[in-house]
């Protein structure tokens, strides 16, 4: 017996086989049952192989990941410095803008209220015309009706006086005026045959 194989215990079943128990850690003549042992020697000298040959690669591929993360950082902060310098002019455009808006809103007011000024004064001068003609016309009326009124006076105080003459005057004296009508016409056109 090895002195590095285990000893093997037998038991003895019901049908009087005999079964081994224990592990055969370097025994490599046992068919049924291989050695373990050389089998984990071998799995930890497949593993350092792979480890030896995979180090390299595995790191280089650790150091790319590496700069490539360090890289997208790198360009998330720029990308995030020029945000912000985004934000900051846009927010000044913004300022720049409602001070802009307010000077609009304050000239459109002022210029507002100078039409309106400027209509009004326009209202006030019309209305003063319209005032001064409505009372040149009303003084150009009143003028007419008062000729007009004095036209109807006369024409009354004439008719009336017809009236009046023609009910006192008689025939005679109808004669004596028709003479000294005559009369006087021919005292206007003598003295103009004279000459």
């Amino acid at each position: 017996m090895d002195h590095n194989q285990k000893p093997v215990t037998e038991a003895v079943d019901g049908h009087g086989t005999h079964e081994a128990h224990g592990l055969n850690w370097f025994q490599w003549d046992n068919k049924e049952d291989p050695a373990l042992g050389f089998m984990i020697i071998n799995f930890v000298l497949l593993l350092a192989i792979v480890y030896m040959i995979m180090r390299k690669p595995i790191s280089n591929m650790v150091t790319a990941r590496r700069e490539g993360l360090e890289e997208a950082l790198r360009e998330a902060n720029e990308l995030r410095e020029e945000a912000q310098k985004a934000l900051r002019s846009a927010k000044e455009r913004t300022d720049a803008l409602d001070l802009e808006m307010a000077r609009i809103r304050e000239d459109i007011l002022d210029a507002g209220l100078a039409e309106a000024r400027h209509i009004s004064e326009e209202a006030e001068r019309r209305l003063k015309r319209m005032e001064d003609e409505s009372a040149a016309l009303l003084e150009q009326e009143v003028a007419r009706m008062s000729v007009e009124i004095r036209r109807e006076v006369v024409d009354a105080v004439t008719s009336t006086a017809q009236r009046v003459i023609s009910s006192s005057i008689q025939a005679s004296d109808h004669d004596r005026l028709a003479e000294d009508y005559t009369k006087s016409m021919n005292e206007i056109t003598s003295p103009a045959k004279e000459q």
